[in-house]
């Protein structure tokens, strides 16, 4: 989630949501062609006109959640709510319901867009960047979603843990294409899973050992380095509707490329594509997380791109593990722009799925994590 323009005169509202409602007003107003910003402003707008005395609306488990207003907009509200003897949370439940209540889904989409592309991404390592990539992936297959997941991690866990081979050495990688001296078309490079669950819409592109010279390759490179990811799945691109990339953990030139490539195209909306970005309930967390941030707001501004932040989400979480890791979580939840998606909590069957090479959802399709993938994909599909 990006910030508005300092000129956009708009002002930041901060109030509890449930993650429900939160995922609700994302899909739909991507389906009616607007950022979730919007469709927010929208509905605070018709709630203020609306009669007193709404139906009260489910609230528990509201969380942390900030949305940008017309300058004005949150003292107002503020006010209304208090007028109506009403908390701010259950005033922004009752607007986002009158909302959704009277916006439909469409018969057909409004706003065409581009390929969603989804870069799974975090400066630190053990973070579950693969298990999350590889997760969101194969919930979106089986929603029905074509989804293209790219091992763009040299370490190629990604490719062991489905057990699909690595290109075999001087096959057309990846990188053979990013630099443009692949013989093949990429498409001949990709794995389908075979799971009946996923109906062939999820394909891998392996990693390869080359991918360990990425940096170096490509720094040698003199003429469009900045699009070279971009062109290289260019050509398969029509094919998808989904890309996801299990990004590498470093803040070397491969993640600059990565995330040039998923920011935000003309006629994008926002939130559409953009950055996933997984983490611990722990300090260094925040410190990689502060660290991937200055890339990415450096990036815009040498070149710039647009990149939205889609959210966080909170791996292995454990309340056992003592006061620190509670008060790290906690942590993470107050942020807003942008804000926690999901919580993964720790459990066996994520650490099966990987120690057997097996999909998580076709090893444990009704497990607690399994759920949250499937929830995490229904948000982020719209």
């Amino acid at each position: 989630m990006t910030h508005p323009p300092a000129d956009d005169a708009r002002e930041k509202l901060l109030v509890n949501l449930t993650p429900e409602l939160r995922r609700d007003l994302r899909i739909r107003a991507a389906e009616h062609g607007l950022n979730m910003q919007d469709a927010a402003s929208n509905a605070l707008a018709l709630w203020l006109e609306a009669a007193t005395g709404q139906p009260a609306v489910d609230t528990k488990g509201s969380k942390s959640w900030g949305v940008f207003l017309p300058a004005g907009s949150p003292a107002r509200f503020t006010q209304e709510c208090e007028y109506r003897g009403i908390t701010k949370v259950q005033g922004m439940a009752q607007a986002i319901t009158l909302w959704l209540d009277m916006h439909p889904s469409p018969s057909q989409r409004l706003v065409s867009q581009p390929v969603k592309r989804i870069l799974v991404g975090n400066q630190k390592g053990g973070v579950g960047k693969t298990f999350v990539a590889a997760g969101l992936a194969q919930a979106m297959a089986e929603a029905g979603q074509r989804v293209l997941l790219v091992d763009y991690d040299p370490q190629g866990h990604l490719t062991s843990r489905l057990q699909i081979p690595g290109l075999p050495e001087g096959a057309d990688s990846l990188l053979k294409h990013m630099l443009g001296e692949a013989d093949r078309h990429l498409a001949r490079s990709l794995v389908a899973l075979p799971q009946e669950r996923f109906g062939g819409r999820l394909h891998i592109l392996p990693a390869s050992k080359d991918a360990f010279l990425m940096d170096a390759k490509l720094a040698l490179l003199q003429v469009g380095r900045d699009t070279c990811l971009a062109r290289a799945l260019a050509p398969i691109e029509d094919g998808y509707d989904v890309i996801v990339l299990d990004g590498p953990p470093n803040l070397g030139l491969a993640i600059d490329l990565a995330i040039n490539y998923v920011q935000r195209r003309p006629g994008e909306l926002i939130d559409h594509s953009g950055i996933l970005i997984p983490v611990w309930s722990d300090r260094s967390s925040f410190d990689a997380y502060e660290m991937l941030n200055e890339q990415i707001d450096t990036h815009c501004r040498m070149t710039g791109a647009v990149v939205d932040q889609l959210g966080f989400v909170i791996n292995a979480y454990d309340s056992r593990k003592g006061v620190g890791t509670r008060g790290f979580y906690d942590g993470w939840n107050q942020l807003t722009t942008p804000g926690v998606l999901a919580t993964l909590k720790d459990a066996v069957e994520g650490r099966e799925s990987s120690d057997y090479q097996i999909p998580l959802l076709e090893h444990a399709p009704d497990s607690g994590q399994a759920q949250v993938m499937r929830g995490l994909a229904k948000e982020l599909a719209a």
